[in-house]
């Protein structure tokens, strides 16, 4: 019982009281939580931190004739040039563009500065409260719950930042009013934690319609970007996969990577003969196949009727993609089992090697649809990889590398075609 009251006590510092429903996002989604969250807070970081320098004037003013000058010098100093160091900060990143994903590492950070300036205001009227005169401490007394207020609002999407930037300022002066001593100084004290305790779960609870919305939101798009029949990605997906991989490599933030462009060979006859419910159970069967043998990272898609796209990224060598489509050609070597009939359909391969085959969209996914027309016109059931070449003015060199059925010996196929060809698979569709 202690541990589940522990565990909900967590979850409403973090935003998530919904958590006992036991949905937990996908590590993507978690991210754009995460930046969302960052961007509401950073929205508002500059104000906050002319008001804390604002503030942290004030309260020097206030307490000029304190006998604790030169600590309250000191306390002021600190605020300040926290204050504008994070104002400049903050300031100086509004210019850029707001990530769409963020890390554990930006929420740690906002937590760790928000403890910080929590910690500074909460020294206030722990040391200074008891010993100022009554204008002093009413100017500390309106000075803190200012800054309560305001760190609240500003943080309101981090719960646990909030926390961690309101509970020591609370602590802090529910300490210094209980030791006045009288019993109505008591009741202040009391009544100032409750109201924070109201104030942070108003904080919780719109943390928590934040997360529902963007989850809400992500779960719409992740049906967008999904292929009914099969679960895959669909071309929706692959686009924006792969759109933001050439970007990140133009920027010179990603390695190198590999595109295969797969088709079912003999697919049209499967469906003319055994029917289209076969040939769906053929291309669920391939998506499960596909999922199988490429590793972890890698995302495979299906654009449509029996062509599948797979990006491979994260290789060591060239030979690991090859070996990776050979693996593929082994898995579609077995026949499916639909019902009761064994239906052999195997798969051919398209491969370009990015970026030999180019940094733009349509000319990646051209080159790899060229790659896997040199497979269904040299060797179905194997790989081909797309070549740079340029011989007597044609338009691109394919070379087909395959290991024929029932054969350990590996040929080599050079195949060169003069026209323009688009990445459009119409030229294909009765092969």
């Amino acid at each position: 019982m202690i541990r589940s009251i522990l565990t909900q006590a967590v979850r409403w510092i973090e935003g998530n009281p919904q958590s006992g429903l036991n949905v937990k996002p996908s590590e993507e989604t978690a991210g754009r939580i995460r930046a969302v969250q960052i961007n509401a807070v950073a929205r508002n970081t500059p104000i906050m931190m002319l008001a804390s320098a604002f503030n942290a004037s004030i309260v020097r003013i206030g307490l000029m004739n304190s006998p604790s000058s030169i600590a309250i010098d000191i306390w002021t100093l600190l605020v300040i040039s926290l204050s504008v160091f994070l104002f400049l900060r903050q300031s100086s990143r509004a210019k850029l563009s707001r990530p769409k994903t963020a890390s554990m590492r930006g929420i740690r950070l906002s937590i760790l500065y928000a403890l910080l300036f929590g910690l500074l205001w909460g020294a206030l009227p722990l040391f200074f409260f008891a010993n100022g005169s009554h204008d002093e401490q009413l100017v500390i007394t309106c000075v803190s719950i200012g800054m309560i207020c305001g760190g609240a609002f500003t943080l309101a999407c981090i719960p646990l930042a909030t926390f961690a930037f309101v509970f020591p300022i609370i602590i802090g002066s529910a300490v210094a009013i209980s030791n006045l001593g009288q019993s109505t100084h008591l009741l202040i004290a009391g009544l100032l934690v409750i109201y924070t305790a109201v104030m942070l779960s108003g904080v919780s609870a719109h943390a928590a319609q934040l997360r529902s919305r963007v989850l809400s939101h992500a779960a719409d798009e992740e049906a967008a970007h999904k292929d009914f029949l099969t679960g895959l990605p669909n071309r929706l997906a692959f686009n924006r996969r792969l759109t933001d991989r050439l970007s990140r490599l133009t920027q010179g933030d990603a390695p190198d990577f590999a595109v295969f462009y797969f088709d079912l060979d003999h697919f049209k006859s499967i469906n003319d003969t055994k029917g289209h419910e076969a040939g769906d159970q053929v291309l669920i069967q391939t998506a499960k196949r596909l999922r199988e043998a490429t590793r972890r990272d890698d995302f495979v898609a299906r654009l449509g009727g029996d062509e599948f796209i797979l990006i491979a990224e994260s290789f060591d060598a060239k030979e690991a993609v090859i070996s990776l489509a050979s693996r593929i050609n082994e898995v579609f070597s077995r026949p499916f089992m639909v019902g009761d009939d064994d239906i052999s359909s195997t798969i051919s391969i398209g491969i370009a090697f990015v970026p030999e085959a180019g940094q733009d969209f349509d000319v990646v996914l051209r080159h790899a649809d060229e790659a896997l027309y040199a497979t269904k016109e040299t060797a179905r059931g194997s790989y081909s990889v797309w070549r740079a070449d340029l011989v007597n003015g044609a338009d691109a060199v394919a070379t087909a590398e395959s290991e024929i059925a029932g054969s350990k010996v590996q040929s080599s196929a050079t195949l060169t075609w003069g026209r323009r060809m688009s990445w459009s698979p119409a030229h294909r569709d009765n092969i």
